[in-house]
């Protein structure tokens, strides 16, 4: 009886409200969720972690984690860390003074992500022992404590924080890994990304490659 009450009230909320409305939860696009697990997948017998930079409320770090966890990818891989890094509390002041003083941005439109938590955001993710959250800004981090890295997937939107991880970053790439940079996309709101994106490209003589319509890939050979 109470199945069938069920449902029957699904039918209703599906079929008479936009409660039923299916909605995509993710802020980057399927071709980068894609790419990303076939990175994954191809550097499967690489030695390295993979590290996601600018975390959010944690929905692709869910979905990867998933994807890792399902496909037994830490059987040939024991070793491995998915490390999320952020601050856990917005962006920095000086990251958003230099939007605003050299790239003509205003603090309205940049302003986001203060409701996340470290400490929430942990223990959502305690059930994944490979995840490991560090609170920390991606510009100063020392990416030699979590090296090798075979993949990172950096998310953190503004010219600066971009900038200065991609370049520390690169140094602990292994050959044949791969970084990929959201927000790469002129124009935008974040578009300090895609600045930051091309300028590294120029001065490692790297060849520009977009994902989809904004996801600057970078690999290191």
């Amino acid at each position: 009886m109470k199945l069938a009450i069920k449902e029957f009230l699904k039918k209703i909320i599906f079929r008479y409200t936009t409660l039923g409305k299916p909605s995509y939860p993710y802020n980057i696009e399927p071709s980068q969720l894609s790419k990303l697990t076939l990175l994954l997948d191809e550097l499967k017998d690489k030695e390295g972690n993979f590290a996601e930079i600018g975390v959010a409320r944690g929905q692709t770090t869910l979905f990867l984690s998933k994807h890792i966890e399902s496909s037994n990818y830490l059987k040939s891989n024991k070793n491995f860390k998915y490390f999320a890094i952020d601050t856990f509390s917005s962006f920095l002041k000086d990251d958003l003074n230099y939007e605003v003083d050299n790239r003509g941005k205003t603090l309205k439109e940049l302003k986001g992500f203060s409701y996340n938590s470290y400490e929430k955001w942990k223990d959502n993710f305690k059930c994944f022992d490979f995840v490991e959250p560090i609170k920390a800004d991606c510009a100063a981090f020392k990416y030699e404590s979590i090296a090798p890295l075979k993949l990172v997937f950096l998310d953190v939107d503004l010219y600066l924080p971009t900038k200065n991880a991609l370049n520390k970053i690169y140094k602990h790439m292994i050959r044949g890994g791969y970084i990929l940079v959201d927000d790469v996309h002129e124009g935008s709101r974040y578009d300090g990304a895609f600045q930051a994106y091309i300028e590294f490209c120029s001065e490692k003589n790297i060849k520009p490659f977009i994902i989809g319509t904004k996801c600057g890939l970078i690999k290191k050979e």
